[in-house]
């Protein structure tokens, strides 16, 4: 009976090893960039966010209320903007498979999910690999009305809905 319960054990044990997926090394960043009429120019940042690795696919994860444009009202534009309330995080998930973490650059697709709303976007990355760390650095444009996000005027100010949102972070074999 004990050698019959190792049979079923075993199987599993390896196949846990054999895919130990990515866990993500360091805190990671993100950022966007905005534009407005006048020559209104908005960069944000976030000094973390959070990768995980369901084994089919990674997800990156900001949340609304780490971003920060470095002007208070601003930051409170935003949030009410992206209804952060209710839509605490934004997204985005890319199969493995569209991945190639080898230390190449190009394209691939995922789904990114911004106030309620989920979108397949194409995005850019690279990578490079140095003692079983990836380093990954991408970028995508993006248009917050395809996500239902209404755009504010401010004193005559708008914000044009086109932004282009980064990411780099690393991960750990």
């Amino acid at each position: 009976n004990v050698s019959m319960k190792r049979l079923f054990v075993l199987p599993l044990l390896v196949s846990s090893l054999a895919f130990a997926g990515y866990t993500q090394e360091g805190a990671g960043s993100a950022t966007f960039d905005a534009k407005g009429t006048l020559g209104l120019k908005i960069h944000g940042t976030a000094s973390k966010l959070t990768v995980t690795d369901d084994g089919k696919a990674l997800s990156v994860t900001v949340k609304i209320a780490d971003v920060d444009t470095d002007n208070s009202l601003r930051n409170r534009h935003l949030a009410e903007d992206m209804e952060a309330a209710l839509y605490p995080d934004i997204t985005l998930t890319v199969p493995l498979a569209n991945l190639k973490l080898d230390g190449s650059s190009g394209t691939a697709k995922g789904t990114f999910a911004i106030h309620g709303k989920t979108k397949e976007v194409t995005f850019k990355y690279s990578t490079s690999v140095k003692d079983n760390v990836v380093s990954v650095d991408g970028s995508a444009d993006l248009n917050l009305t395809d996500f239902g996000v209404q755009i504010r005027s401010y004193l005559k100010v708008t914000v044009k809905p086109d932004i282009t949102v980064g990411a780099t972070f690393a991960l750990k074999k």
